[in-house]
């Protein structure tokens, strides 16, 4: 599951969209295998970054909410924090920063909060201190927009904590900043111009240009760009905000970004404008206006190609499923057969080596095949349907009546000592004795012998069931249409507990 989890979000870096969701829906799929709820949400999350990536909002909100769900479930508290600090980064990205201030502050308010500091194996801390550099931006940004006095004012409250804490990752040794160092120069720049220092906040972001261009990093280059031109237009300075901008939009389009291409000329459009070159301003802007037509377009398409795999992906486990499931059943009575009762068998093997008793019996429908000599094979069939359907509905939810073979029954009765499982078995024997045959067959009557043994774990499942295949034998040679219980002492020897 960790390969296509990984495998998805190198696809992401290399922008094939489709690539990264068939990894995702694959993670998704051996998560639910493994019946791991936390394994379930983080590849929730991986499918709603995936969403997220190709301008599927609505997509992406699903399976956020998903994985909240599945977490919240099983009291997974890093989980809910990974899914909202996951979810905050989308809606940065959307320019919904009140959104975003206001979901981490709900996780910090929350008693989930504890989760943040939960170290993960494979990545440490990075989930407290992506906390932080998201909340950091997302509550300086929010905070220069109208906000409900409530949110105001928690805001106002944890941002100089979370700046502070920013603040010294920068200058410690404990991230790798050439990775982590321009979403922190990111979010200090953002809570300097909240705290209207301009010439900070340039500084700043020089850095990140700095540090982006010196790693080579061409996406992240052009974000800091863009975001450097974005202070220098706070400060009026808009021929060096137009050059950044331009670059930007430059580096962009070489990568096949063409949303972040748009937004950066749409920085050099405004940029033109304030300098009084209308005309020029106006052609990049009509230029814009065709290429976001065109943009709407294909991320609609990209979104549909998603949702495709994600279907097909589903139908895919539905119908897998349904084939395991038909593999495991009789087909004529509908009740497991007898790869499905040594698999229910097993279990409750496990279960009585770990001191939970339960017991099994055989039942044989007697003289089956005068059944289908006097009255056909149809009529023989009805029988077997009937039998299933009428003595599993006497059974427990938990218990389980197996086709074993022919006119032979495997009973499973899960917590039930011998003596218990004996008069189960002997209401079932007189529930088959009194069953009406009369539409199917006038004359007819079935009745059935029983032979019943306890599950032991120090007994193998082949003893047992040789067990009793044993009682079953003694039913019949005691006149059929009987119970007959044996319990196993010992590897070989069989001890007889009624007649």
């Amino acid at each position: 599951m960790t390969l296509h989890r990984d495998a998805a979000y190198v696809a992401l870096e290399l922008g094939d969209s489709a690539l990264a969701m068939t990894h995702a829906v694959q993670c998704l799929d051996a998560a639910r295998h493994l019946g791991d709820a936390r394994l379930e949400a983080k590849a929730h999350v991986t499918a709603a970054l995936v969403m997220a990536d190709a301008y599927d909002d609505q997509g992406a909100d699903v399976h956020f909410a998903r994985a909240e769900t599945l977490a919240r479930a099983c009291g997974d508290t890093r989980g809910v924090a990974l899914v909202a600090v996951n979810a905050s980064h989308f809606e940065l990205e959307r320019g919904a920063y009140a959104a975003a201030a206001a979901r981490l502050q709900a996780l910090l308010d929350s008693d989930c909060a504890p989760g943040l500091l939960v170290e993960d194996e494979r990545v440490g801390h990075e989930l407290h201190e992506s906390f932080h550099i998201n909340y950091v931006k997302a509550a300086a940004l929010a905070l220069r927009t109208e906000l409900p006095a409530p949110l105001r004012a928690r805001l106002q409250a944890q941002l100089p904590v979370s700046a502070a804490f920013v603040q010294a990752l920068r200058t410690g040794q404990t991230l790798d900043l050439t990775r982590w160092g321009p979403d922190i120069l990111d979010a200090l720049t953002a809570h300097a111009l909240l705290r209207e220092r301009p010439g900070e906040a340039l500084a700043l972001a020089n850095e990140q240009v700095a540090l982006t261009r010196l790693g080579g990093l061409t996406l992240q280059l052009g974000r800091a760009l863009l975001e450097r031109a974005g202070v220098q237009a706070e400060r009026g300075e808009w021929t060096p905000a137009m050059a950044d901008a331009q670059e930007a939009a430059l580096l962009f389009e070489g990568a096949g970004r063409e949303l972040l291409a748009v937004q950066a000329w749409q920085a050099v459009a405004d940029a033109r404008a304030q300098q009084g070159h209308y005309r020029e301003a106006f052609e990049v802007q009509r230029q814009l206006t065709g290429r976001t037509q065109a943009l709407h377009r294909a991320f609609y398409q990209q979104a549909a190609q998603l949702r495709q795999i994600e279907r097909q992906a589903q139908e895919a486990e539905v119908r897998a499923r349904a084939l395991a499931e038909a593999a495991l059943r009789d087909a004529l009575t509908g009740v497991p057969n007898r790869a499905g009762a040594m698999n229910r068998l097993h279990e409750v093997w496990a279960e009585a080596r770990r001191g939970h008793p339960s017991s099994v019996g055989l039942l044989d429908i007697d003289h089956f095949k005068s059944v289908n000599d006097r009255f056909g094979h149809a009529v023989g069939d009805e029988v077997l349907i009937r039998v299933a359907q009428r003595l599993s509905a006497e059974l427990r939810s938990q218990d389980c009546l197996a086709r074993f073979g022919g006119e032979e029954f495997l009973l499973i009765l899960p917590g039930l000592g011998l003596n218990e499982a004996r008069r189960v078995c002997e209401r079932l024997r007189q529930t088959l004795r009194d069953l009406n045959w009369q539409d199917l067959a006038p004359g007819l009557s079935v009745t059935g012998s029983f032979g019943v043994t306890a599950v032991q774990g120090g007994a193998s499942v082949k003893a047992i069931l040789q067990a009793a295949d044993g009682a079953l034998y003694a039913a019949k040679a005691a006149g059929r249409d009987s119970v007959h219980a044996e319990l196993q002492t010992n590897a070989g020897e069989l001890e007889c507990t009624d007649g």
